[in-house]
Formats: structure tokens, C-alpha cells, sequence
């Protein structure tokens, strides 16, 4: 039988990921990939929307066990001076336009130096007509 201290031993404590203070807002909104231009019905398609902070990016990443994902576009490492995120194709992530910052398309996850920041991910939750609702 394990203990409760040798078990945190084990898995360790890690610093919790942090949306670098960004303000919530809330987002609740339906995506129509087919009714729209057409642009979430291929995987690797992106959308964005006029929500929360600072705009919310649709993914359609194509996996069996997640189809889309929604992020937050504000970056988290400079939110305050109105940095954001834009997909960028050719590295497959979303990219801070003004301070460089990279994070997973399909986690939010930062890379390397900005490990510890995520981009704030949204709910999604399939309806049975084909379309989605994203939501916090």
C-alpha cells in the first residue's frame, strides 16, 4: 500500500500552468462548420470569432477523440499590451504576433522558454445536428 507522502514523492509538484492573468469573459457561442465558408470543415482549418478577451480561434484538428478545439486569442505573455495569437500554418501552432510566444495547437501548451504559460482552452461540446457550442 503506498502512502500519501511517497506517492507525492513520486509524481512531484509541478508550478500549475498559468493563462497569465488574462480576465475571463464569457464565451458561449455555436460554430456551423458547414453552414458557414467552409473553412472548419477541412482538418487544419481555422476560424476565428469576435469573443471572449481578445477573440476565440476555432481548430479543426481532425483526431477521433477531440475534432475541434477553441483557445483564447489573448497571449499570455503579454495579454496587457494587446498581444494575441494567430495560427501559423507552417509550424502547426499558434504564435504571439507581438512577442514571439509558442503554443500547441492542440494542447495550448506553451514551448521551451514558455513552458509554464497555456492558452486559456474552451469547452466544446457537439450537438447532434453537426454543429458545436463553445463555451467556458
Amino acid at each position: 500500500m503506498l502512502t500519501a507522502g511517497f506517492c507525492l514523492g513520486l509524481c512531484g509538484c509541478k508550478d500549475p500552468v498559468s493563462y497569465g492573468n488574462i480576465p475571463e469573459r464569457s464565451v458561449n457561442f455555436t460554430v456551423r462548420p458547414y453552414d458557414m465558408d467552409n473553412i472548419l470543415m477541412a482538418v487544419g482549418g481555422v476560424k476565428e470569432f469576435p469573443y471572449g478577451y481578445n477573440g476565440v480561434c476555432v481548430y479543426h484538428i481532425g483526431d477521433m477523440a477531440e475534432e475541434y478545439v477553441a483557445f483564447e486569442q489573448a497571449c499570455p505573455l503579454d495579454w496587457e499590451s494587446g498581444c494575441y495569437v494567430q495560427y501559423d500554418k507552417a509550424k502547426d501552432r499558434f504564435v504571439g504576433k507581438d512577442c514571439g510566444g509558442e503554443f500547441s495547437s492542440y494542447s495550448g501548451f506553451g514551448y521551451n522558454k514558455v513552458s509554464r504559460f497555456a492558452l486559456r482552452k474552451y469547452r466544446i461540446t457537439y450537438l447532434n445536428n453537426g454543429t458545436f457550442q463553445v463555451s467556458n
